[in-house]
């Protein structure tokens, strides 16, 4: 395989995504519903909270739509001629002093653009009101300035407004004079927006009404979108006045035409109960406004969408407003139910975002009926949508043959280019829901199928759900070692290591019998060695057993030029006093894994061949030092573990049941810790054996005191009195040694014994 490729495979099967692909959010669901497949641009289209998080579109939020549709009605009513940017600079931010300035020119017969200073000369909107005598234009634009701070919506709007109720009527006053010297029936409407806005903050509600009924009669301005921003705030005026069912019909209709107010009208929009419902309807003039009413409820998070649904289709056939709700739902049931057999956040999810939720499955049910009744009707706007939210349906319910079905009917009769890149990768998903087994044509699949960057780019759950997907399958097929290592890769193996994971692991890397995948994952999640590697970790299997003869063999397999790579040690140097993080003298002698087990076996060998005292207690000692070295309570432990916890001991001691294999997050397959002392021990107590001195007898035994020690650090059970075997020899048989004393002054635990006894 070449470079090339295992680069590619590097990117395709790893769990966290290339730096070029978007990362999956903290929720670990399976998301490839795209809901542009809806018409954003359309009239009919509804706001929904529920989209914020699947749509990131800044022209869909309110304040933006409200700008992007107040200057475009700006530039369609007075000034074609000039940059709709230009208007933004006018209308938009600090710009009182400017308007103020234009202004004044604009009322000057004899003034000119040339007079505008540098900022504005250049802005081709204060040049148009100036050159063509926009002064009423003008005067309004510098009036709803001087307004904004009193009518825009802020964190501490109302406390402002209540005091500031002088300074808002006299706006009032000053802006009623404006509307009854102004000309231009458009601005006239301009100013009885200002007006009725300022009244409704100021929570003058009568006044309200009697100055809608005053002012909107002497305005003839339609169309335009100031209409429905007055109509919204009459809708609140009512609804504060307790006229719920008129105030609820009147933002159902805003909530329709306008689509800078929707937001606002669906938060608004409030019926308290049946009877305000039979009245609101009456209030509407056909089906299609009352269908409205339902478009609305259904926005409640609570409500029952699916009832809210068959009543608009009731109502209003071919409403448009089904499509949202339709994809809203979609989302939902995708969220709580795709591949939920197989997701390895399952439980997570449950527990901390409530997925999927208790009545999934119910409501999966009634909106395939729903669906199944508006695809039979074929009264809908857009049949083609219905039909591959059929298919949908069925592949989340299981269905997987009918989806199919579905899915190559609506394939024959779409040329809609979002529907089929839709079609294509649900048909992906599709096949691998059905997945039950996986063999070298499989794997060859969706190999070449992850190889595309465009479309992992696209669907960025598409790489986690293929490999949490086959993992389940390699489980079940008794794979286990592919399986973690698809998952979880080499590491997390290294961690727990176990024999028949690593067999299975080391048959894959046979070059006759392995695929591009196999090879593909091998390279990518162990590395371009990866024969030597397993050697290694197979070694370390046998190590961790006590089996060194064993392990010896797997690593005298890795070449000699590699070994290094696996680390070196310093394994004969003692501490008194352990510490993991301890750094040993750089000069002294490194070993690797094969020339430390090499030089064990040969000082054993000596030992036992010699007659000589001092060099066979020397020995014995050596070697168990190395061994204690070489466990998880000193700094060598990176001989035989690929991983330390600190808390690894305390939790064995506490444990009822003696267990050396501990979970840990950075673990998913476990932990298993070194804490064996038993050989250690064996070699320490030779040592004392053959001491050919007291003090080295004495300096044997202490370290075996330690190795008693640990023991009870790591598997004494609870409530369990430490043992102190080897401190009563040493006490009973060495008191009259310096090693004795030197271990009273440097020992606490040993002093207080002492103390104790």
């Amino acid at each position: 395989m070449t470079k090339y490729v295992l680069l590619i495979f590097g990117i395709l099967i790893a769990t966290a995504l290339a730096a070029d692909c978007p990362s999956p959010p903290p929720y670990y669901g399976y998301k490839f519903l795209n809901p542009e497949l809806l018409d954003y641009d359309s009239e009919l289209y509804p706001f929904y909270a529920a989209f914020s998080a699947e749509y990131q579109d800044t022209r869909l939020l309110a304040e933006n739509i409200r700008e992007r549709d107040n200057l475009q009605e700006w530039y369609d009513r007075y000034c074609e001629e000039v940059e709709i940017d230009d208007v933004r600079g006018l209308l938009y931010g600090n710009t009182i002093n400017e308007l103020k300035r234009v202004m004044d020119l604009s009322a000057n017969e004899k003034a000119s653009a040339r007079d505008l200073p540098g900022k504005l000369r250049s802005n081709s909107f204060a040049r148009h009101l100036v050159d063509y005598r926009c002064r009423e234009v003008a005067q309004y634009l510098l009036y709803a300035k001087r307004v904004e701070p009193y009518v825009v919506r802020q964190k501490k709007t109302f406390a402002t407004q209540s005091g500031a109720k002088v300074e808002m009527e006299a706006f009032i006053d000053e802006g009623l004079d404006f509307f009854k010297n102004t000309e231009s029936h458009y601005v006239r409407l301009r100013y009885a927006y200002q007006l009725l806005r300022l009244a409704h903050y100021l929570r003058e509600y009568d006044y309200f009404l009697e100055l809608h009924a005053y002012l909107m009669p002497k305005i003839s301005a339609d169309p335009s979108i100031l209409y429905d921003w007055i109509e919204s705030h009459r809708a609140g005026v009512l609804q504060s006045l307790g006229n719920y069912p008129e105030s609820a019909y009147a933002f159902s209709r805003v909530f329709e035409r306008c689509a800078s107010c929707r937001e606002s009208a669906h938060r608004s929009f409030k019926i308290r109960s049946d009877e305000e419902w039979a009245a609101t309807s009456l209030l509407c003039a056909n089906d299609h406004e009352r269908a409205m009413l339902h478009v609305l409820r259904a926005q409640d998070r609570r409500a029952n969408l699916v009832q809210e649904m068959e009543e608009i289709f009731r109502l209003d056939a071919d409403s448009r407003a089904l499509e949202p709700l339709l994809m809203r739902e979609l989302l939902e049931l995708e969220r709580d139910l795709l591949g939920l057999d197989f997701n390895p956040k399952k439980a997570r999810n449950e527990r901390y975002h409530n997925r999927p939720r208790a009545e999934a499955g119910k409501r999966l049910i009634e909106l395939q009926a729903f669906i199944n009744t508006v695809v039979d009707a074929g009264t809908a706007a857009r049949p083609d949508l219905w039909l591959f939210a059929r298919g949908t349906v069925e592949m989340l319910g299981g269905d997987y043959y009918y989806a199919d079905i579905t899915y190559a009917q609506l394939r024959q009769r779409t040329d809609n280019d979002s529907l089929l890149a839709q079609l294509d990768i649900f048909q992906e998903v599709a096949d691998l829901l059905a997945l039950d087994y996986v063999d070298d044509a499989v794997e060859l699949h969706y190999y070449e199928l992850l190889k595309d960057s465009d479309l992992r780019a696209r669907y960025p759950y598409l790489t986690p759900m293929v490999n949490d997907k086959l993992e389940v399958v390699y489980n079940q097929r008794g794979q286990r070692g592919k399986a973690a290592l698809l998952r979880y890769g080499v590491d997390a193996i290294a961690k727990n290591p176990q024999i028949s994971m690593l067999n299975e692991l080391m048959g894959m890397t046979d070059s006759l019998n392995g695929n591009a995948f196999d090879r593909g994952l091998l390279a990518d999640r162990i590395g371009k060695n990866p024969v030597a590697d397993l050697h290694h970790l197979t070694g370390l299997y046998y190590l961790q057993r006590g089996q060194w003869e064993i392990a010896l063999e797997y690593f005298l397999r890795i070449p000699a030029a590699r070994r290094n790579d696996y680390g070196t040690y310093v394994p004969f140097v003692k501490q008194f006093r352990d510490k993991v993080n301890y750094t040993p003298d750089p000069a002294a002698t490194r070993y690797n894994k094969v020339d430390l087990l090499e030089r064990l076996l040969a000082l054993e060998d000596d030992a036992r061949r010699t007659a000589n005292d001092t060099l066979a207690a020397r020995n014995y000692f050596n070697i168990g030092l190395a061994h204690y070295n070489m466990s998880y309570f000193s700094f060598n432990w990176k001989f035989a573990d690929a991983f330390r916890s600190s808390t690894s001991a305390a939790r064995a001691a506490k444990a009822r049941t003696p267990d050396a294999v501990f979970t840990h997050p950075s673990a998913p397959l476990g932990n298993l810790e070194n804490f064996t002392m038993d050989r250690a021990r064996y070699y320490f107590e030779r040592a004392v054996t053959r001491a050919p001195t007291r003090e080295a007898a004495a300096e044997a035994l202490y370290y075996a005191a330690k190795t008693e020690r640990n023991d009870h650090y790591a598997t004494g059970r609870p409530g369990g009195e430490r043992p102190f075997s080897y401190f009563r020899r040493l006490r009973a048989d060495y008191a009259d040694t310096k090693y004795y004393n030197y271990v009273i002054e440097e020992c606490k635990t040993f002093a207080w014994f002492i103390a104790r006894e």
